[in-house]
């Protein structure tokens, strides 16, 4: 019985290392304007489907500099304030949804952008721009429809524009999926309406 429960405990040692290495947002710190930033991207929920209600989720934190890609490291203080100053562009195909950034309840340095609902599983892009430390920042982040939340890692350092440098990138977004229907194939809202379109024509 006891070397059962040590087997236990083995393989779920084995496993917690690979859970923590695992992102399913978007990590990169920036150098903008000689200070130090680290913007973390994500979905309100992950992963996200098709007619999911969801919005973009950034948060903003002056790092630690000992472990400076980590957001939970001791010393990492949120920047609050950014509300004012930044927005976001929500891309999928051809259309854009522009939004406010506003902060989450009771998060400090998390900002949330408004409510929208993918309706087909395709790639979706978010570009936040707007002005940090007196700087004007632009950058986009896109889904991987094939690595997912799998991208590796890149510590090179790349020139966003002028007075921002982008010094590590960390993890990746997933896309929008497709949902899983039981009894029946599931059918979206947007499915449903080309049927009625269809229809009516």
């Amino acid at each position: 019985m006891n070397m059962v429960l040590c087997f236990g405990i083995s393989a779920l040692l084995l496993v917690v290392p690979a859970l923590q290495s695992s992102f399913a947002h978007q990590i990169a710190l920036y150098s903008i304007n000689g200070k130090d930033y680290l913007m973390e991207v994500e979905w309100a929920n992950e992963p996200v489907a098709v007619d999911d209600k969801t919005n973009v989720v950034l948060t903003v934190a002056s790092p630690n500099m000992t472990d400076p890609t980590n957001p939970e490291a001791d010393g990492t203080q949120p920047i609050t304030g950014l509300e004012n100053s930044l927005k976001v562009d929500i891309m999928a195909g051809n259309k854009t949804l522009s939004s406010n950034l506003d902060p989450a309840f009771g998060e400090l340095g998390v900002y949330e952008s408004e409510t929208f609902y993918p309706t087909i599983p395709t790639t979706f892009s978010f570009r936040v721009y707007g002005d940090i430390n007196g700087t004007s920042f632009d950058n986009t982040v896109s889904c991987n429809p094939i690595l997912g939340e799998d991208v590796p890692p890149d510590n090179s350092t790349v020139t966003i524009s002028n007075g921002v440098d982008r010094k590590a990138l960390i993890g990746g977004l997933e896309c929008p999926e497709d949902r899983t229907g039981l009894p029946e194939p599931y059918t979206s809202q947007f499915e449903i309406a080309q049927m009625l379109n269809g229809t009516k024509t």
